[in-house]
């Protein structure tokens, strides 16, 4: 079996539509290895069994995006009283209460990985030879164990998930998605010949705690800056996926958008499936829902804002905005992993990011410098991101 252009990809997002970070982060990584003339065998795996994962639509898309596509779906006995009964609690305020004090539910570290995707993993890996096998997120490193001694086994974290919900709830966010214990993180992580961190801080915790080689590598983006010439600011944009960081985030800061007498006219677009959750009365705010085409979005508003007050990874929508080359605005915690040396990416609360839009709107400042430091961005982080790409190549290609 010639295994030297065949990579294994196990994960539990799709990568169709790109409607959210990981989506585009999982997209971008395995495009840039079939760039590299690598085979590409995807393996979708239904870690949260929703239906809304791969529907037919997205299915015929992924089969035709990768050389390979499977779809797997958990064993039918897969952790159902387990889920059924945390998700339940995490809902409640006692739970919320527990969590703030430290007391939180984590999973096991492989409660998410069943039987079926093992045994499928075990004859994929039978029946054909792969140079590298990428497991998405830690909760199916399990598979990790099934994988042949020769072949270079690669977890992307995507996130730090020791005690996450602690952080969640710490910040008022809903205890979502899955949160395990530092020494389960540490056992899963350590099943990996390589560890793969999104951002510096991320990799310098998973440096100090692993056995496992630890490097950093970067969400991927491409230069598509809009041609457009900026002058002064009227309307501003704002595009999210649906979880409950994004919606406490967004909703705070519409809140605090209808409380300033002087922002009444500033038009407000906002886009993606975060509109579902959020509650606006203002007539100056537009909610755009799915929008087909990001170019089209990034060329509508003057100024781009990423309002979030929590969270860790990196902030692929900054990493975006930035891409596109747009005037941009950003709390501290919408900057995380990303350098920006600019203090208007990295206001330490939305209140002070609404006072400065207030600035700009009221006295009229001209945004083209605004649009020149998303381009320094972006060009800095790209540079750096290149050479990331290379030392991970090489890895593989070593193999």
């Amino acid at each position: 079996m010639e295994s030297c252009k065949n990579i294994l990809v196990i994960t539990p997002t799709p990568s169709h539509p790109q409607n959210s970070g990981n989506r585009k982060r999982v997209h971008s990584l395995f495009k840039y290895f079939q760039s590299h003339s690598f085979n590409i065998h995807f393996v979708l795996y239904n870690a949260y069994q929703n239906d809304a994962i791969c529907n037919k639509s997205n299915y015929e898309e992924m089969r035709q995006e990768w050389d390979y596509f499977d779809l797997v779906m958990p064993s039918p006995d897969y952790h159902k009283v387990l889920t059924t009964f945390r998700n339940r609690l995490c809902k409640r305020s006692l739970y919320q209460q527990m969590a703030s004090k430290g007391l939180t539910i984590n999973f096991g570290i492989d409660d998410w990985c069943s039987d079926s995707l093992i045994n499928f993993i075990k004859w994929k890996t039978r029946n054909y030879a792969f140079s590298a096998v990428f497991i998405e997120y830690v909760f199916l490193s399990k598979v990790a164990e099934y994988i042949p001694r020769n072949t270079l086994k690669i977890i992307d974290t995507h996130d730090v998930f020791a005690n996450r919900h602690n952080t969640l709830v710490r910040n008022g966010m809903e205890a979502s998605f899955f949160s395990t214990s530092k020494t389960s993180e540490i056992k899963g992580l350590n099943r990996s010949d390589l560890v793969l961190a999104i951002q510096e801080e991320e990799k310098r915790y998973f440096e100090s705690h692993l056995a496992s080689k630890v490097i950093k590598v970067s969400h991927i983006e491409q230069e598509k800056f809009v041609d457009k010439e900026y002058q002064t600011l009227h309307s501003i944009g704002i595009i999210s996926s649906l979880n409950s960081i994004n919606v406490i985030s967004i909703q705070k800061f519409i809140d605090l958008i209808s409380r300033s007498q002087s922002l009444n006219d500033l038009k407000i677009y906002i886009a993606g499936s975060v509109c579902q959750k959020i509650s606006v009365s203002l007539p100056n705010v537009i909610l755009l829902n799915h929008v087909d085409s990001l170019a089209n979005f990034y060329a509508l508003a003057d100024l781009y804002i990423n309002p979030m007050v929590t969270g860790t990874g990196i902030k692929i929508k900054t990493l975006e905005a930035f891409s596109y080359g747009v005037p941009f605005l950003s709390t501290q915690s919408g900057s995380v992993g990303i350098s920006s040396s600019f203090d208007f990416h990295n206001f330490l609360g939305l209140e002070e990011l609404v006072e400065h839009l207030e600035h700009i709107y009221v006295k009229n400042i001209l945004l083209k410098s605004y649009q020149d430091a998303s381009k320094q961005c972006f060009y800095d982080y790209k540079t750096k991101l290149d050479s990331q790409l290379e030392l991970l190549l090489s890895y593989v290609e070593g193999c």
